[in-house]
């Protein structure tokens, strides 16, 4: 309950911080995001549909001459994703840079920084127009402070279901792995039935659009351990009995 309750100061406090509206979930989850031209670190051009499939992907909004926030998210996110272990096999991360200025150098350097490989998680940005359509589309906010040379942005990952749609939002610089791993659950669910172990640990959980994070369900939980515990009694009366009674005929 007190953590709970921490959490929601925490997230209270950042909100009036912050001079950007969240994402509008019930506009925006469920939509498609933009299908825009985008380059990578190596200068190839493609269309950002070309990297969906069977796997969810998350994209972290950043700006790669971030002197601030940009480095505490990515940290945050590269914290997150190695305690995960399950970066390339369950989902892939895309850093995008809304910096109609980066150029593949750039983007190069912001991958060695944070030592993606370019491939499961790597740094993409597009042209002003394209970033802006993304942007829009996604329901992430940011403008340029021309005093300071730099962006105002929140700290927000978007995942993606492997058809492009918006699955879940996670809020916050140092995202947990939890929050992560099942909300790629969820987005796979889209193109393949999560496993019995899967199916029932994202079903102990449920998203609480006030704290935005995933919180235990504990009524499911508790009902789920009382039918098991009911079928055991029963089982084991069934069998006592059996016994009782074969021993009986004996």
């Amino acid at each position: 309950m007190m953590k709970n309750a921490y959490l929601w100061i925490l997230l209270t406090s950042w909100i009036l911080l912050s001079s950007f509206n969240f994402p509008d979930e019930k506009k925006f989850l469920s939509q498609k995001a933009a299908d825009i031209t985008v380059f990578d670190a190596r200068g190839n051009s493609f269309q950002l549909s070309s990297l969906l499939g069977n796997k969810p992907i998350i994209i972290s909004p950043v700006y790669t001459k971030c002197h601030s926030l940009c480095g505490v998210i990515s940290n945050g996110v590269q914290t997150a994703i190695a305690e995960l272990g399950t970066l390339g096999k369950d989902f892939t991360m895309i850093s995008f840079s809304f910096d109609s200025s980066d150029k593949k150098e750039d983007l190069t350097l912001y991958e060695t920084r944070w030592k993606m490989d370019g491939t499961n998680w790597r740094t993409l940005s597009a042209s002003a127009d394209e970033i802006q359509k993304l942007m829009t589309s996604i329901g992430y906010e940011y403008e340029y402070n021309a005093n300071t040379k730099e962006f105002n942005h929140p700290a927000i990952l978007i995942v993606l279901t492997p058809s492009g749609k918006i699955s879940r939002y996670i809020y916050g610089v140092n995202p947990s792995k939890k929050d992560i791993n099942l909300a790629v659950i969820e987005a796979s669910a889209e193109k393949t039935r999560p496993g019995l172990f899967k199916g029932f640990y994202l079903r102990c959980f449920g998203y609480d659009p006030i704290l935005k994070t995933y919180k235990m369900d504990w009524r499911f939980i508790i009902s789920t351990s009382a039918g098991a515990l009911i079928i055991v009694l029963v089982s084991w009366i069934f069998i006592k009995s059996f016994i009782v009674t074969k021993n009986n005929y004996e």
